[in-house]
């Protein structure tokens, strides 16, 4: 079975940037932590502009792992914790992908 890679767009509202990332941090430390079949889990940031976009890579082992991690607990309280402190501008977008063209020299 070929491996999933997800992109996941992010925009945080006026203010609430850092706060978006402290919570997105914690969970992908837990992700690290206890999803083996998460194979890449990375946020980056924009660096231009008062309001920063958010990207996430992700990359899984397979479907199963992807469904793990959407379906865990953790995955269900980091959904919460963004509706709570209403963080977001809109809702994350998810973007299904594969790779076309380019490398990969080392991890990230």
């Amino acid at each position: 079975m070929s491996e999933i890679e997800i992109v996941v767009i992010f925009k945080p509202k006026p203010g609430k940037a850092d706060r978006f990332e402290e919570i997105m941090g914690n969970f992908a430390n837990h992700v690290k932590q206890n999803e083996p079949g998460t194979l890449r889990y990375h946020l980056q940031r924009e660096v231009k502009g008062d309001t920063p976009t958010f990207v996430l890579l992700e990359r899984y082992t397979d479907v199963a792992a992807l469904r793990a991690h959407g379906s865990s607990a953790a995955f269900k309280d980091f959904g919460r914790a963004m509706k709570k402190e209403d963080l977001l501008t809109e809702p994350m977008k998810v973007i299904s992908t594969k790779g076309v063209a380019g490398f990969d020299r080392g991890k990230l």
